[in-house]
């Protein structure tokens, strides 16, 4: 069988035909979001053609233009030079839909924060809640907290977000290095004894 290639031709939207059985479907906030896209942006992502004019990729965008009413419109799409087999059809059609990479938390939170990122159906907290499920483990306590008669233990925590900062206030604290009685995943813990710390700060006034 001849080996696919690929090349860039031009069609009018509404002569694209939709494939009967196309899998995927869109919310209603999802189809508002790609009007939105498609008002600002245009059309980027080029919509993907077999032989015959079925669609392969790019069913809701194309149909989003008909609505905007630019169905009359001259398209760039990719076409095959030849027609694709039912079997690479679909499988093509899956792949196109399915492979997609995972989002960077960290990056999304710094670079990306002024994006509302829920019209875009991205919660950082279902991502959290991925990541956690994915990194955890059974631990048992390296370190467990016994108290001894009369004492009793209390914790005050601070958080560091970043290295630059843990680094400070451990310096600024004269903290000890301990393993943690938790998760090590959580990060690293430091301690210091509540005695030694009205110490510092009596020193500090």
């Amino acid at each position: 069988m001849e080996k696919l290639t690929w090349s860039t031709q031009q069609r009018k939207v509404v002569e694209l035909l939709h494939y009967e059985f196309n899998p995927r479907k869109m919310t209603a906030q999802q189809t508002k979001k790609l009007r939105e896209s498609l008002e600002k942006f245009n059309l980027v992502e080029i919509p993907v053609i077999n032989f015959d004019g079925i669609l392969l990729a790019g069913h809701q965008r194309c149909k989003m233009m008909v609505a905007l009413g630019r169905g009359e419109e001259l398209v760039d799409v990719r076409v095959p030079n030849r027609q694709l087999t039912d079997q690479e059809f679909k499988e093509y059609n899956i792949a196109s839909n399915a492979i997609k990479g995972d989002w960077v938390d960290e990056i999304l939170r710094e670079y990306f924060d002024d994006v509302d990122l829920a019209d875009y159906g991205i919660g950082l907290a279902d991502l959290e809640e991925l990541h956690e499920k994915a990194t955890a483990k059974e631990e048992t306590p390296e370190m467990p907290i016994v108290a001894k008669f009369s004492e009793k233990y209390d914790a005050f925590i601070i958080v560091a977000k970043n290295e630059i900062d843990a680094n400070h206030i451990a310096e600024l604290l004269q903290c000890d290095r301990e393993k943690s009685y938790k998760s090590e995943t959580m990060g690293m813990t430091r301690v210091i004894t509540g005695t030694k710390f009205i110490e510092l700060w009596k020193k500090s006034n």
